[in-house]
């Protein structure tokens, strides 16, 4: 991925190194730079550094963070990624209870939560987003969709993660607050504070800090009290609704979820899960799309294909190349970069025995782009997954095992519902400043995710036939 940091920043690095057979539990190599060099690398161009280690150290390496002296082993090959996701949960339990997105979402969260506290979670959590029960959520998402674009500008550049961002929050909103999303202004706003962009000096500065897991304090905890405020108070709210046994948004689904025990989920555990998914459940689907239209704007040809597609949609067609788009935007462009787990006891991952503490962290970047696995690996080609789909463990947006996310299933029928509906009846093309830029935007670190770097910045046009107002 292009960068803005140069090549010289980062000191040559040492050749990976084949552990020998009997020898002790050992991390893989890593690049010879300072530790302070490798976090501040991490810090501004987290792909960068992925790239650049994995062409010199190979599939497997060490990275070293300072002041805290924190080290993770990142792996990217196939079968390296499968016994870290199948590895039994009380030997590679999940790292982020350790993370910075544990204070933020909560102790109780399906995210931080390991071991049967976890799977207890996760079935409770499972049934608002499989089957049917997602089906409902179509309309909701189609119609948040129009009517944003009502008040796109035709023929001027505009930054379309912005606005794929609001129709994303505002189906999350509705799929878990139903008709009271209407009135939940204050609940939006608490959202956009907690995440709104961070300057890059603040990202470094955050890096150099020691981990910790205290409840963020200035502008996001002063957002995050208003977020618990109006989640605590909709809580109340709810249970004194007569007709909470017969509606069917999610947080009345998992005010009646009971688990095996027949007991219900206390009002922190509905806080944290609610927080997991308003704040989980549209910010990635969000930047997913406007990857789709940032990668399409840049192969006309597939885009081209695409919308043929869609306008064949009437007449009985199918969505193979809308599928086979989706995923390799995914592929090529994931928002989340790594998952981490901390093995409780030694683990054989690959050619290494790792020792027991150690901070493994399937890298979700470059996992997906091996070239072993991947023809033309750094191309946008989706015709890849026309002839099959993506294999298990080589294409892993979601993260894998029994932790794989529990929303992808809702994730990819939303990112094809919005993609369908914006296409239909608009075409989008580079802005003519922009088509100097061969490569297109590269990815911009935006708190755990990685985002287009300008934006997605896109000129929309109306297509022949089309119907439906639009900003001139």
């Amino acid at each position: 991925m292009a960068s803005t940091v140069p090549a010289t920043t980062v000191e040559p690095l040492e050749p990976a190194r084949s552990a020998r057979p009997g020898a002790p539990p050992a991390l893989p190599p890593g690049p010879r730079a300072p530790a302070i060099v490798q976090t501040l690398a991490w810090a501004v161009a987290p792909t960068w550094v992925m790239d650049r280690c994995a062409r010199t150290l190979g599939d497997a390496f060490t990275l070293t963070f300072a002041p805290s002296g924190m080290k993770l082993v990142m792996v990217s090959d196939p079968e390296a990624v499968k016994t870290v996701f199948t590895a039994p949960g009380e030997v590679a339990p999940s790292a982020a209870g350790s993370s910075p997105v544990a204070p933020v979402m909560g102790p109780r969260s399906v995210i931080v939560l390991t071991g049967p506290e976890h799977l207890r979670q996760r079935k409770l959590l499972l049934p608002p987003f499989h089957g049917e029960r997602m089906r409902e959520y179509e309309d909701v998402i189609v119609e948040a969709t129009r009517r944003d674009m009502a008040g796109w500008p035709m023929g001027r550049p505009m930054r379309l993660q912005e606005r794929t961002r609001r129709i994303t929050l505002e189906v999350i909103l509705r799929a878990v607050f139903g008709v009271e999303a209407e009135r939940m202004h204050t609940l939006r706003a608490a959202i956009s504070g907690l995440l709104e962009p961070v300057h890059p000096v603040a990202i470094v500065l955050f890096s150099l800090r020691r981990p910790s897991l205290e409840r963020p304090t200035g502008g996001i905890g002063r957002a995050l009290d208003r977020l618990d405020a109006v989640v605590y108070d909709e809580l109340e709210r709810r249970r004194r609704q007569p007709d909470l046994a017969e509606r069917n948004d999610i947080l009345s689904l998992l005010m009646r979820a009971r688990d095996e025990d027949g007991q219900a989920m206390t009002d922190g555990e509905l806080r944290d899960e609610l927080v997991t998914l308003l704040l989980a459940g549209h910010e990635t689907t969000a930047t997913s799309v406007a990857w789709a239209i940032e990668r399409l704007v840049r192969h006309p040809d597939k885009l081209a294909r695409l919308m043929a597609e869609i306008d064949g949609l009437a007449d009985g067609g199918g969505e193979e190349y809308m599928t086979a788009v989706v995923n390799e935007t995914l592929r090529v462009r994931p928002v989340v970069p790594i998952v981490a787990r901390m093995l409780t006891q030694e683990l054989q991952v690959g050619e290494h025995r790792l020792p027991k503490g150690t901070r493994v962290v399937p890298s979700i970047y470059l996992t997906n782009r091996n070239p072993r696995v991947y023809e033309r690996p750094r191309e946008f080609w989706p015709e890849r997954f026309l002839q099959s789909a993506p294999e298990t463990f080589s294409w892993i947006p979601f993260g894998g095992g029994i932790r794989r996310c529990i929303g992808a299933s809702f994730a990819l029928l939303e990112m094809k519902l919005i993609l369908r509906t914006m296409l239909s009846q608009l075409e989008p093309s580079v802005p003519e400043r922009a088509r100097g830029w061969r490569g297109g935007e590269w990815n911009r670190r935006r708190a755990i995710t990685l985002v287009p770097a300008r934006g997605a910045r896109v000129v929309w046009s109306r297509r022949a036939g089309s119907t439906g107002s639009t900003s001139a």
